[in-house]
């Protein structure tokens, strides 16, 4: 009887542990998808509005929540108060769940982000935007493969043990 209590335990264990594999896969998708649609957004309203950052921050917060938007807020936070530099930025933008290579992309975009001229600055968003779609798809498809199959395989080696055990 023990043996079986035992084994559900490590399953649930095994399980859960597939399980945050899985939202990691998820919190990474949703950042960069988020990431995407605020370049949209910025593009968008430099092109026709030509609204300033922070304003365009802060429209994008409004109806917006998560991990970039958190990241987003405390960005346009140090813009508001004038402490925007290097360090600081590479600091909000330092998220554990993105690979280096994608939280590289977007610290040089959040630090060149008002130092370019307006023609330049449309086309490093262009361009961003056309990368960022390119992450998010891979972010997307790695999701929906890997993260699934560590959510499984975890279930899986849970009833493995639970049958070993009992």
């Amino acid at each position: 009887m023990l043996d079986l209590v035992f084994g559900g335990v490590l399953c649930f264990i095994s399980t859960y542990v597939g399980i945050t594999v899985k939202q990691y896969y998820d919190k990474r998708y949703y950042y960069l998808r988020d990431f995407r649609e605020f370049a949209i957004a910025l593009e968008d309203n430099l092109t026709y509005a030509k609204d300033n950052i922070s304003t365009v921050a802060d429209k994008y917060l409004q109806n917006n929540k998560g991990g970039f938007a958190k990241c987003l807020e405390e960005y346009s936070d140090e813009i508001k108060h004038s402490t925007k530099n290097d360090e600081t930025t590479d600091g909000i933008f330092n998220v554990k769940y993105l690979k280096k290579g994608e939280r590289n992309f977007i610290k040089d975009f959040f630090r060149t982000l008002g130092t370019l001229d307006y023609e330049s600055q449309l086309s490093r968003i262009k361009l961003t935007l056309k990368e960022s779609e390119h992450l998010s798809e891979k972010a997307l498809k790695d999701s929906k493969t890997t993260g699934v199959m560590f959510s499984k395989l975890g279930l899986l080696i849970g009833i493995a043990l639970m049958i070993i055990l009992a």
